[in-house]
């Protein structure tokens, strides 16, 4: 059987507000009258759609109208297509005048409690134009998979996105992993076997950027250590090595979260060969340039301002550890 192919000369969001608005009124009549135009050319549009998806949208031998299967499933999509339609009209009419309707954050969990007060404030103060704010914790590896899905806008996150070609990013953090033990353990620490002779060693999971990064730099320096307990947040990993549980390789920011509780621990350089990692901005190329710019020097100032001098004060020991740099882009 021949079929007419479908039509390709017409206005699809128009003919979808018009089905929309008769679905919604269960009357032609009634729905020329919502939008202005004649009933004739609400007829019309019903039939040029129905015309090109080759089936009836609506039982028309009952009062209101009532929609026909295929009519129900158009409705379904149409709502979500029109109000797509309108969100994408004022985003990007926003987005000429400089202001984001939405903006989604992602922050390392150790980071949030640093840098999401500073945000809401620039917020709420439009010194970050944006209309709407949502931020939400997470690991470096989910990161790049909720950029490319668009569930997220810019992440604050890890040096893993180095060599992604689809993204762009801001280097605000340089750190250095130290060596964490309980308090009055750190006179073993320039032997890690025979640390770990004495101590297990406390593991993040490699569910973690960090995890990876710890578990490669123990093999190339040829240590392995078997049995260890594995944690995924940083503060329930400090916490069991305060309370004498073990050892561990951490960053200073994954002390973040620790500062002002006296916690029994000490920390210092790992022997031999250094450790380090690099943190920022990384959101999709070529979005949002001017809001990135804003979001980085506010970043930068907060940690600059607030974070270091706290973590100095608790901690003068870390030192030359944790490094902020001014906005570089990679």
């Amino acid at each position: 059987m021949m079929h007419d192919p479908p039509l390709r000369d017409y206005d699809l969001l128009k003919s979808l507000e018009v089905f929309a608005s008769v679905a919604d009124t269960g009357s032609m009549t009634a729905a020329a009258g919502r939008l202005r135009i004649t009933q004739s050319a609400i007829s019309q549009q019903i039939k040029i759609l129905e015309l090109d998806y080759g089936a009836p949208l609506f039982y028309r031998d009952v009062r209101p109208l009532r929609l026909t299967p295929a009519g129900l499933v158009l409705l379904n999509r149409a709502h979500a297509l029109l109000t797509n339609a309108r969100e994408m009209r004022t985003d990007v009419r926003q987005a000429a005048a400089g202001k984001l309707q939405h903006l989604r954050i992602a922050i390392l969990s150790t980071f949030a409690r640093q840098l999401a007060p500073a945000i809401v404030q620039a917020s709420k103060s439009k010194q970050l134009a944006v209309d709407n704010l949502t931020i939400t914790r997470g690991m470096a590896l989910n990161h790049a998979l909720d950029l490319a899905n668009r569930d997220i806008d810019v992440a604050w996150t890890s040096d893993s996105f180095i060599e992604a070609p689809h993204v762009e990013r801001l280097t605000l953090v340089r750190e250095t992993y130290l060596l964490v033990t309980p308090r009055g353990y750190g006179r073993f620490s320039s032997d890690l076997r025979d640390l770990a002779s004495r101590l297990p060693l406390l593991r993040y999971s490699m569910r973690t950027q960090s995890g990876m990064r710890i578990e490669s730099h123990l093999r190339r320096l040829r240590l392995g250590f078997a049995g260890s307990p594995i944690f995924e947040a940083s503060i329930d990993l400090v916490d069991a090595i305060a309370c004498g549980h073990g050892w561990s390789i951490v960053t200073p920011s994954q002390l973040f979260d620790v500062l002002g509780r006296n916690i029994e621990i000490d920390a210092r350089p790992l022997p031999g060969v250094r450790l380090t990692r690099t943190l920022g901005l990384v959101w999709r190329n070529g979005e949002m340039q001017d809001t990135m710019q804003v979001l980085a020097a506010l970043c930068e100032t907060t940690l600059r301002e607030e974070s270091v001098p706290r973590l100095l004060a608790e901690m003068p020991e870390l030192a030359g550890h944790f490094e902020v740099l001014s906005p570089a882009k990679d």
